[in-house]
């Protein structure tokens, strides 16, 4: 009845049978009290006294009883159904004399809708940039994506039987539609609006690249495409370096106005500053050829490079550094061992510039600075001219030479004193602050776990003191000594034309790698420190390792603005856990915006802004690590007066019919509308609510107990009993 099932009544007291016991002898106790009084009462009288106590009785043991009304009621009701209006301002564009949006009223306002929107509980929600109610707002963009994955949060605890969405298909702000598809559970119906041209037309859009690659070694390139006006068509979207292909894939495009993202990969050829072309097939028939490719750069670095390790002793350093260059991918090894007496025991310092040249970076270990005088012009060439790379590992020898000598002016440091020695003490490096994140001091992702590092390793146990800086020369490192004043550099580097030297006076090293070895199994911070000053010496700093840039100068207004900022170390290491921002500041009225970056990648960051008005915009960029900033720029920006809404025109049923397809619905053109009203299901949808109904914790209860004993209480002083 009513629609009424599973009626029950339960009690939440804890023990039922032993309260109920207790309620049926207080009853049977009323009765006896009552059964004969004193004065003695008319037979009714004592009924009436009897029912007020037994009423005051039931209301305090239904209180105790806790008991719940348990019921399921079933009803049918009208299907929901969400109708979702493009508002934005791509709908006014106007086709036969009629805009995209009065061909939306019409709809709505004619007879058919009206029938078949009978069926349902319908409500509307208007959309452009957000979903808005009566007032419209964000008009310049449409953000169809956004709006698809808010309606569906909304519609999370009630969700509707279907959404039917009215519109151009134009979605050019915020999330694709398509990647919010997957967590919507109601089917989506679509009618797309506006006419489409049968004219062919592919373009390239954006290509999403890393700025820093290596030679011969893979990287993925993301090349969006759009198209209209095809029927399966085959087209091969590739990347050139000048006439030459460096990959090709061949791609279908099915009939619609689509887009879609290729990946490719490919490994540049040669280091530099690369220039490549990213291009599709054109056809003879299409709109505009002109939007078939689009150039982009990327800075080449060698993968391999070629390094002359020097020594004439071999000891564990030695055998360490050597280990480590040989296992190194990096890294293409010659060694030269000095014989005592003269001569080598394998290969020989190259006695010509050319054959110097083809080094990318010499490791002179403990030399006798006297054996490799006659070398002396080759590598100041080497440096001044080439630009290339040094690393001095100091010892004995270098004492053993008195000062001036022919390696002190490439060196950041040097020793003056007369019959100075190494030092024979335990010590640990401090790395200098404001270089934490150079390559030479980075063995850890944080400044504070730099410095840990640098304290926690084995100690150095040998020392050269070295008492005079070279001008322009940079510490990276000092050790302090008990009873020393001053502190002494045991790492530093300095410039030498286009060249780099770095040097150092602490030993040993290979202690690292050893302690690594035999606690965690892993020379890590060994590792770290040598990768990151092979990569810094070899590589000539033609580019900027830490960028910040926007996607491009000029935008249309409602369009997404982008800044990307690649943050590498000096040895084109990625830089994790960075922060920074983007300030725009306004040139007509100074207001500043301010966008956070946000991680993407490793050592890649982005800050977006979603709409900005149109004008002239300086942008400063900042990107800082733990407080220490590590690079600041600034620029300009345009965004333009017409509106992204006006630039992209054409239609989109491609992402209409791809977002009803994998929701379960279906899309319809305007001229096959009649087909959508046999397909959305109208019949009622029936729905059962469990009910729950507290009696105990109830006032009329303790009114019901007042009253009742009140009034027993005033029929016994009536009839002045006992």
């Amino acid at each position: 009845m009513y629609g009424i099932t599973d009626l029950s009544l339960n009690f939440l007291t804890g023990r039922p049978f032993l309260t109920g016991i207790f309620f049926i002898l207080f009853i049977l106790f009323a009765v006896y009290l009552y059964r004969r009084t004193n004065p003695p009462l008319p037979r009714l009288i004592r009924g009436i006294l009897i029912a007020l106590r037994i009423i005051a009785l039931a209301a305090l043991f239904l209180a105790l009883f806790e008991p719940v009304l348990s019921f399921r009621r079933e009803f049918e009701r009208k299907p929901k159904l969400t109708l979702l209006v493009d508002r934005s301002k791509s709908m006014d564009i106007v086709e036969n004399d009629k805009s995209r949006s009065q061909r939306v009223d019409s709809l709505l306002s004619s007879d058919r809708f009206e029938n078949f929107a009978d069926f349902f509980d319908v409500h509307k929600v208007s959309f452009a940039g957000d979903i808005f109610g009566n007032q419209p707002k964000d008009i310049e963009k449409t953000a169809l994506g956004e709006v698809l994955d808010k309606l569906a949060g909304r519609e999370m605890a009630q969700p509707s039987e279907a959404w039917l969405l009215l519109s151009d298909g134009i979605s050019n702000s915020g999330i694709s539609p398509v990647e919010v598809t997957p967590d919507i559970n109601t089917p989506i119906y679509s009618i797309g609006f506006g006419f489409l041209s049968s004219e062919k037309d592919v373009a390239i859009g954006q290509v999403e690249h890393n700025n820093i690659v290596f030679a011969g070694k893979p990287t993925d390139v993301k090349v969006q495409i759009s198209w209209q006006g095809m029927d399966n068509d085959n087209v091969a979207v590739k990347i050139q370096s000048g006439n030459k292909t460096l990959v090709s894939k061949n791609v279908t495009l099915p009939p619609g106005n689509l887009k879609d993202e290729i990946e490719l990969k490919f490994s540049p050829e040669k280091p530099g500053q690369q220039a490549f072309t990213a291009s599709v097939t054109g056809f003879a028939d299409e709109i505009s050829p002109d939007n078939n490719k689009r150039s982009f750069s990327m800075t080449v670095l060698k993968s391999r490079m070629k390094v002359l390790l020097v020594s004439d002793r071999l000891d564990q350093e030695y055998a360490f550094l050597n280990r480590f260059l040989l296992n190194s991918e990096s890294v293409e090894l010659t060694q030269v061992v000095y014989k005592k007496g003269g001569g080598y025991y394998r290969d020989a310092f190259p006695s010509e510039q050319a054959a110097l040249n083809r080094y990318d970076l010499i490791i002179l270990y403990n030399i006798d600075i006297n054996s490799l005088k006659s070398k002396d012009a080759l590598i100041e060439s080497f440096l001044k001219d080439k630009g290339g790379g040094m690393f001095v590992l100091l010892g004995d020898n270098y004492l053993k030479s008195p000062f001036p000598r022919w390696l002190d002016k490439y060196l950041p440091f040097v020793e003056t004193r007369k019959k100075s020695k190494v030092l024979n003490l335990k010590y640990n490096g401090r790395p200098a602050e404001n270089n934490l994140f150079h390559p030479a001091l980075r063995i850890s992702d944080s400044r504070q776990g730099i410095r840990e590092a640098w304290q926690n390793l084995p100690h150095f146990e040998a020392l050269v003191p070295l008492d005079s800086m070279t001008p322009n020369s940079v510490v990276l490192a000092t050790a302090s000594l008990q009873g020393e004043r001053t502190d002494y550099p045991i790492l530093g580097y300095r410039r030498f034309g286009a060249g780099k030297v770095l040097a150092t006076s602490a030993m040993p090293y290979w202690h690292w790698a050893f302690f690594g070895y035999g606690f965690v199994g892993d020379d890590h911070e060994y590792r770290q420190f040598l990768h990151g000053i092979v990569n810094w010496l070899s590589i000539k700093e033609e580019s900027d390792p830490i960028t910040i840039s926007p996607d491009k100068t000029i935008y249309t207004r409602g369009e997404k603005v982008s800044f990307k900022a690649s943050v590498f170390d000096l040895g084109f290491r990625p830089i994790l856990g960075a922060s920074g921002y983007i300030a725009l500041i306004g040139e007509n009225d100074n207001d500043t915006t301010i966008s956070q970056f946000v991680e993407s990648g490793d050592g890649l960051y982005r800050a977006d802004y979603d709409i900005l008005p149109p004008g002239r915009y300086k942008y400063i960029g900042k990107i800082e690590k733990e407080g220490k900033k590590l690079k600041e720029t600034s620029g300009q920006i345009v965004i333009e007066a017409f509106s992204i809404e006006e630039f992209q025109r054409r239609p989109d049923f491609g992402i209409l019919a791809d977002v009803s397809r994998k929701t379960g619905g279906d899309f319809y053109a305007l001229n096959n509308v009649d087909s959508l009203y046999n397909s959305v299901g109208k019949e009622r949808v029936t729905e059962s609510v469990q009910k729950e109904i507290i009696l105990w914790n109830k006032f009329w209860l303790l009114a019901l107990f007042i009253l009742a004993l009140s009034a027993e209480w005033l029929l016994r002083k009536q009839f002045q009993l006992i």
